[in-house]
């Protein structure tokens, strides 16, 4: 193994303890060995620092390290990559697993291409039991070497941003801001390294997903907390535009781009009037709401 792994999987956790052995395992049990798994955690109280204290001590491919106080979670997940050394990255998830040949099938499609960014495979879907709910292919044009076929998909056609549980050239991440943390912002990773360069899918399901029972529909559009506004709509619209003109593109693609956020706030408009019916009722309120957050956490996927 060589001193600087060529992986790294980061792993941001908060008192998320009930899956996180085997979603350990299934890093550890890679056949790709060559590989560093960070973990940030932001002061769990549940039995995550044990296990992974515990992990630690058996395996020196393990980084752990404990907040001295809860940062919340876009810091804690953009520790995780600040902390990466490999040439490329994943961002692991506290209820996702992968087979074992899921790093060295995305690796190695990633190798052998220059052009692709990201690579990733299907994702089969099981509830808290282990019972197979569905399998997942949203059948997205990421691959095309066309940016505009691929950033149409990645904004107009309706998916789960799974490709974000794939494997990224650290190099390519670095050439973007980072992660925001208002809604949809993975699907904005995604339009952005998709206007980057071509994405890779592995044609079989080597990455599982847990889906508990009750698990959370994400924050409301123009939710109020700690007295702030939030407009996740707006937010995740401009944050559409920005990505398109930092893109590395001609004018002609650039405009065309453009042309395709028009089409999204035209889909969507519904969902960008209620943010702004919400933000006026909460004004009206005797609280007078100071500011507006134009950086809430990541909400609800389309």
């Amino acid at each position: 193994m060589s001193t600087t792994p060529l992986v790294s999987i980061g792993l941001s956790l908060y008192n998320r303890d009930r899956f996180l052995e085997a979603v350990l395992d299934s890093f550890l049990n890679q056949t790709f060995r060559d590989l560093e798994l960070i973990i940030s955690d932001d002061g769990s109280t549940d039995r995550g620092e044990e296990i992974c204290r515990r992990y630690a001590a058996q395996d020196s491919r393990i980084r752990y390290y404990r907040n001295q106080r809860e940062m919340g979670a876009a810091w804690n997940v953009r520790r995780v990559y600040e902390l990466a050394t490999g040439k490329y990255f994943m961002q692991a998830a506290h209820d996702g697993m992968v087979q074992p040949d899921f790093l060295s099938l995305c690796l190695d499609a990633l190798e052998a291409d220059d052009s692709l960014v990201l690579a990733h495979s299907l994702i089969r879907v099981i509830d808290e039991d282990g019972q197979l709910l569905e399998n997942c292919d949203d059948r997205l044009r990421t691959s095309s070497l066309a940016p505009l076929v691929r950033a149409r998909d990645l904004l107009l056609k309706s998916h789960r941003c799974h490709p974000i549980s794939g494997l990224i050239r650290v190099d390519a991440l670095r050439k973007l801001p980072p992660q925001g943390s208002h809604a949809h912002s993975d699907r904005v990773l995604l339009l952005q390294l998709g206007l980057l360069g071509r994405f890779y899918e592995v044609p079989e399901y080597l990455f599982i997903s847990t889906r508990p029972s009750s698990q959370s529909l994400g924050a409301m559009p123009g939710t109020i907390a700690a007295r702030r506004i939030t407009l996740p709509e707006w937010n995740a619209a401009k944050a559409f535009i920005l990505s398109v003109a930092h893109a590395p593109l001609g004018l002609g693609q650039r405009l065309r781009c453009y042309g395709l956020i028009a089409s999204w706030v035209f889909k969507y408009h519904h969902r960008i009037t209620r943010d702004r019916f919400i933000a006026s009722d909460a004004a009206d309120t005797p609280a007078k709401i100071l500011s507006l957050d134009f950086n809430t956490r990541r909400g609800e996927s389309i």
